[in-house]
């Protein structure tokens, strides 16, 4: 009885590993789509004005139905302008471009089996969410455009500020929506936050709050090819 139970287990065992097989494969995609800019320069959290491209590309893989981890690299521009809030007299101004190198888990939720019995691929929309770490690099230097007799009133330190860092930590977190449409390709939007812990992304600190960390956001539309595993194995 003992021999027959442990023959069960190690039978579901082998069942369960295979269906995780089937599910376990790498694919390759690329991102394009927007970034903005949370911090001195602008009012609002999100100021739409100060919208630019961003792009990127990555790598997936995936472990099963429910977890994933995808390496990234992504790049844009963000800006920020006194013009588009209360602190308009102050006359300060920045753009910089970015490049972000990050890696994140992602948890997938309600996803169907890539394959279903008889061997066809699913199609399944499915939406997770996502958080890891990552660096991003800029070099952004403020820019004052005011009255050149109102400098000294405007600005606390003279520009460019000095010791500011050209890198940042970060934590991505955000969340998506994927389509496999076949075993293949799959499409999808993503969109998530980035703070970089950090007061110095636009170039200014002392100049500005430095008690106020900034932050900048990517999204867009994935497009994903599969690399390994496009078959069901049998």
């Amino acid at each position: 009885m003992h021999k027959f139970a442990i023959l069960i287990c190690l039978f579901s065992a082998f069942q369960l590993n295979a269906q995780y097989q089937n599910n376990r494969y790498l694919e390759a995609g690329f991102l394009f789509g927007v970034t903005n800019y949370s911090g001195d320069m602008v009012e609002r959290r999100v100021e739409v004005s100060e919208t630019h491209v961003g792009y990127g590309a990555y790598a997936r893989y995936h472990f099963g139905p429910v977890f994933s981890l995808k390496a990234h690299v992504y790049s844009g521009s963000i800006s920020g302008d006194d013009a588009n809030t209360s602190r308009a007299a102050r006359s300060l101004r920045f753009s910089t471009n970015i490049v972000e190198l990050g890696m994140v888990g992602e948890i997938n939720f309600g996803r169907k089996k890539r394959f279903n019995e008889t061997g066809i691929h699913n199609f399944s929309l499915t939406p997770y969410i996502f958080t890891g770490l990552g660096i991003t690099f800029a070099n952004a230097e403020a820019e004052y455009y005011g009255p050149a007799d109102q400098l000294n009133e405007n600005l606390k330190v003279p520009l460019p500020e000095e010791g500011l860092s050209d890198r940042f930590l970060l934590v991505p977190v955000g969340a998506g929506i994927r389509a496999d449409i076949s075993e293949a390709f799959a499409l999808g939007l993503e969109g998530g936050l980035r703070p970089v812990f950090s007061d110095d992304l636009d170039g200014v600190r002392y100049n500005g709050n430095p008690n106020s960390g900034d932050w900048y956001y990517f999204g867009g539309i994935t497009a994903s090819f599969v690399i390994t595993n496009k078959k069901k194995r049998r």
